[in-house]
């Protein structure tokens, strides 16, 4: 009984808010912004700056590829684009926002928000709904049923086992 009450505190910990508290975090918010100034710059150069582990392993994309370049796409108004790159970008640039906020903020100002943000998540449980959508979405996107990067990386250990089997199924045989 004592290991059940143990697992739903976890699972109650899906519910709580967390955009405001990265707003609060100052620091972080700075480290975010920073690193998205410097992905998306990469990006509009043509650089891939950023190398993504689980692609690289698996050749699958992860939860969060697409995103730079959705995000890009929606800052040059192609919203179609945007949606086929990842569907939440829009959701992204938001906390973006917020993340901004924080970073570069008075400190009562961005408590204030922080407040109002943390009061909307608790009542709208958008923290465990925006997860479940996004596992989702993942899955769907894995199982091949919306659009793939096109930066998956085809020679992941995973893709080279595939590649391997499928090579030595489809060998012809020539009869004699």
């Amino acid at each position: 009984m004592l290991a059940f009450m143990e697992h739903m505190r976890q699972l109650e910990r899906l519910f709580e808010p967390w955009v405001a508290p990265l707003m609060r975090q100052r620091r972080m918010c700075q480290m975010i912004l920073l690193a998205f100034v410097v992905i998306s710059g990469g990006q509009l150069l043509g650089l891939r700056l950023w190398f993504c582990p689980f692609a690289e392993l698996t050749g699958l994309p992860c939860p969060g590829c697409g995103l730079t370049r959705a995000t890009l796409a929606l800052g040059t108004g192609d919203w179609h684009a945007s949606l086929r790159y990842h569907p939440f970008a829009a959701f992204f640039i938001l906390v973006g926002c917020f993340a901004v906020i924080g970073a570069v903020a008075p400190t009562e100002r961005v408590e204030k928000l922080a407040l109002a943000v943390e009061s909307f998540e608790r009542r709208t449980r958008l923290p465990v709904i925006f997860l479940m959508l996004l596992v989702g979405f993942s899955l769907l996107r894995m199982l091949g049923f919306w659009y793939h990067p096109t930066n998956t990386v085809q020679t992941a250990p995973f893709w080279r086992s595939i590649i391997y089997n499928r090579a030595s199924t489809n060998t012809t045989h020539t009869p004699q």
